[in-house]
This record gives C-alpha cells, structure tokens and sequence, in this order.
C-alpha cells in the first residue's frame, strides 16, 4: 500500500473561512493525516460524502443554514447514520450541556470545544482514529462533570429527547409549529406533542417561559 493510501482521510466542514482554513492546514499537518475535502455547509458536507469515502469528519455544530442545509442536532444525526463506519468529530462553540450531552447520546466520537487550544482538536482525532470509541476535549468533559446534577428547579435540557430539543430549539428562534413540522418533516400534532412534553420536563408553562428557559441555557 502507498503512503498516500495509508493516510487518515478527513473532511472539514465549517462556515467561517478562517476557522476552515486554520483547521484544514491543522489536521493536514498532523502525521498520518490528510484532509480530503473542506466545506463550508451541512449541505455540501452531505454531498461530498455520497462522492468520496473518508476515514474522519471533523464538523462544526451550527453552520450557516440555506434551504437545503439542517439544523444542527438534524445534521450530526443524518451524518451519524449516512456514515455508520466513519467517526463523526464537533467541533464547536456549544456550551449547553444538554446539547453536549445529547451529541454524546446520539454517538458522535469526539467534541472539542473552539475556544480551546486547536492541539486538543489533534488529541481527539488521533485517539478516535486509534480505535476509541468516544473522546472528549478536557474543556468539553469539564463542562459535562459539572452538570452532572442538576439543582432542583433548575430546567434540564439532558431529559429531552433529540426529537424535543430540535422542537424547542426551532419554536424559540421564533419558527412557528407549522413550519416546524414541515421542516422536521412530521405532522403538526407531533411537533405539538413534542413541545408540550419538553414544557413539561422542563417545568414551564408558558410560550414566553420556554424561549426564556432556551436563552438561558444557550440554546438562542
């Protein structure tokens, strides 16, 4: 086999040039490793994975969405399943530890947070590629031990489900139910069903009580 053969294959996707090029030039530079495309969307992430098969995908979580892209819980979803063999790797602002650990239920391999050294980024991929099953950033670990209990009254994002998160997300950036079942393509009493169960488990009653719970916990 030939050295080029025996690279670790990755794609890199991210919506801020800077961010793309500083991560391609990175994973490029690591040994072993070659980065096989950089993209810019979710969309064309899904495109290039029809085209070309790939050893890593290193993603960002909430790229800059146009009609054929995903919201980000939807993305990593459809990457987890369209790439069943091939490791899925977030890279991301997220601080919400009920995303985080939602991205963990879901089996994303490794989460690194952007505000860390990009060396953390490296450390997660080369032990992902060296057959773990999942690794997370020191940051992103610290966040997740933290939460680990949460303080009675306190809304907990972590008892949603993907499906109840997506919802929730959607209706307190202002989407109305009826495009959210378009979008998520489900009927509107499920969307509604879904709702009223994440208000239920995050112990509010009100519309205004629910965005304001979300913006709290990072979610806007």
């Amino acid at each position: 086999m030939s050295n080029v053969e025996s690279l670790i294959r990755v794609v890199v996707a991210d919506d801020h040039p800077i961010v793309l090029r500083a991560v391609t030039n990175y994973i490029d530079s690591l040994p072993g490793f070659r980065v096989a495309a950089s993209v810019s969307s979710g969309s064309a992430l899904l495109a290039t994975l029809k085209e070309q098969k790939v050893d890593l995908v290193v993603t960002d979580f909430a790229m800059q969405q146009s009609d054929d892209d995903k919201d980000g819980l939807r993305l990593i979803s459809h990457l987890i399943r369209m790439c069943e063999h091939t490791p899925v790797v977030v890279f991301t602002m997220l601080t919400n530890t009920g995303l985080i650990n939602q991205l963990c239920r879901m089996g994303v391999a490794g989460l690194v947070g952007k505000e860390e050294e990009i060396g953390e980024l490296g450390q997660v991929c080369v032990k992902i590629v060296n057959g773990a099953t999942q690794s997370l950033s020191p940051g992103m670990a610290h966040r997740l031990a933290v939460a680990g209990s949460v303080k009675p009254g306190t809304a907990d994002f972590q008892a949603l489900t993907p499906k109840e998160l997506e919802v929730v997300r959607l209706f307190s950036t202002g989407v109305a139910l009826t495009e959210i079942a378009r979008l998520l393509n489900r009927s509107l009493g499920t969307v509604s069903t879904q709702k009223r169960s994440a208000m239920r488990k995050l112990h509010v009653e009100t519309n205004v009580d629910l965005i304001n719970c979300a913006r709290e916990q990072g979610l806007l």
